[in-house]
Order: structure tokens, then C-alpha cells, then sequence
């Protein structure tokens, strides 16, 4: 019996191509409802640009779909699901990258793409 190999996933660039709120937003990254970025405060201040993350999430099966989701701060009220990165899991690779899904709930105007890499454990 051959075991398969678990895969490991590097998020490595938050790519912000326009904010939700006028001048930057407040963001953070979670996955399975666990916060995993920023880990050291609650949000980053995001402006349109590139910015560096350098996350790796350990330990998935080949054909794993995963869902970043992207949250914006609010700082007096509940904060805001701005939308999901959708990530198949599936050969070791990248760098690649996947645009936002909008939750068209919550913004119309965020635009944001994740670039990431995939690899064996």
C-alpha cells in the first residue's frame, strides 16, 4: 500500500487591485473559521498594491479545495466577509494565483487576488 504524500500550501502575496473603503482597508485572512494572518494583531492596513504574507499551511490531500476567506475590520460594528480565494489543491507548483469571489453582501468594491505555491510535506 503507497501512502500519499501531504501537500503543503505557501500563501505568499496579498495582491489589493482596490479597496473596499475609500483609502485602505483593514484585513485579515482565515481558514476553517481559524485566523491566519496577520498573527501578531488583529488586521493589517491594506492600500491597492502588493503585500508580502509568507503563510504555510500544513498537512492536505491532494484534491483538497480550501477557502481563504477575507475579512475587512470594523472597528464599531460586526466585520465584513468581503469574499473567498477558492484554492484546488492539487499538484505541487506556482507560483499561482486566484482572484476574490466578492461577497456581494458586503462589498461591491474590493478587488483582491492571492498568489500561492504548492508542495509536498
Amino acid at each position: 500500500m503507497i501512502k500519499e504524500r501531504k501537500l503543503l500550501l505557501k500563501l505568499v502575496n496579498l495582491n489589493c487591485f482596490m479597496t473596499d473603503e475609500t483609502g485602505s482597508d483593514e484585513i485579515f485572512l482565515m481558514v476553517n473559521d481559524q485566523k491566519i494572518w496577520p498573527v501578531d494583531h488583529k488586521f493589517n492596513t491594506i492600500r491597492p498594491g502588493c503585500t508580502e504574507i509568507s503563510i504555510e499551511l500544513k498537512d492536505f490531500d491532494t484534491g483538497t479545495l480550501l477557502e481563504i476567506e477575507i475579512w475587512d475590520f470594523d472597528f464599531l460594528s460586526s466585520n465584513d466577509l468581503l469574499g473567498i480565494f477558492p484554492i484546488f489543491l492539487d499538484e505541487p507548483g506556482g507560483p499561482y494565483q486566484t482572484d476574490m469571489i466578492q461577497n456581494s453582501e458586503k462589498t461591491i468594491n474590493a478587488k483582491y487576488s492571492i498568489e500561492w505555491e504548492l508542495d509536498y510535506m
